[in-house]
């Protein structure tokens, strides 16, 4: 329950916190695929990525991230949350995905209770850290917005810019962009993710989710070959 006597921004602070690219739940280590485009020369430019980022926000965060997170948000019983991060879970066809998902999500379960105490004792964080479940990333965050009382848009347009704010963070240390010209991506993606949370919260709940990227599907699967990495994926 939220003290009725703290200011009425104080969730929503509570949750840009977690949603800051400075909350440490490890996501600086991923890069998406991206550290191969760039080592195989098929990234190179401001324009490749803007484009990336429009397939990005069109498939995996339209068709599987978004979709999970509403379902996560809404659901209605530790179990259904359960259901929803296994569902997630096996959405996930890449080992590296999978396992990045699952590691950004119990940091986040770890940390949350720094910022809303009473998260310690939600069912679902004890479900992943007894192994019951995977504990992935957006099922996570979209529980802690439920419970910081955050609605939904908030909630799946926290989940969405802090994916986009990830990949150009993976691009401009690559050196295919510089800092100006990410704030600019971000900021020219934002009305199709604005978009795509209008489609998934009209859209019945589900828990079926899955998407079609193989630009990032395979360089991302290509990516323990490289000789030299910077990145966990």
């Amino acid at each position: 329950m939220l003290d009725m006597a703290q200011p009425p921004v104080l969730p929503l602070l509570r949750l840009l916190q977690a949603a800051d690219s400075a909350f440490p739940v490890g996501g600086f280590a991923y890069s998406p695929g991206l550290e191969t485009l760039v080592a195989t020369g098929a990234l190179t430019s401001e324009g490749g990525l803007a484009d990336i980022l429009r397939r990005y926000v069109q498939q995996p965060l339209r068709r599987q991230v978004l979709p999970a997170a509403h379902a996560a948000h809404a659901a209605p019983s530790p179990a259904r949350l359960l259901a929803v991060d296994g569902a997630f879970d096996r959405s996930l066809t890449l080992p590296g995905e999978r396992a990045a998902s699952r590691a950004m999500g119990r940091r986040l379960l770890d940390l949350a209770p720094e910022i809303e105490p009473q998260f310690a004792g939600h069912p679902y964080a004890r479900a992943v850290r007894s192994g019951e479940a995977p504990g992935h990333y957006p099922v996570a965050f979209a529980a802690l917005g439920r419970s910081l009382a955050i609605p939904a848009p908030e909630a799946l347009a926290a989940v969405g810019i802090r994916a986009l704010d990830a990949l150009v963070s993976a691009a401009t240390r690559l050196g295919v962009i510089g800092p100006s010209a990410g704030a600019r991506l971000v900021a020219g993606a934002a009305p199709a993710l604005a978009a795509a949370i209008d489609e998934v919260l009209a859209e019945p709940l589900r828990l079926r989710f899955g998407s079609w990227l193989p630009l990032l599907e395979i360089a991302a699967a290509r990516h323990p070959a490289l000789p030299f990495r910077m990145f966990a994926t």
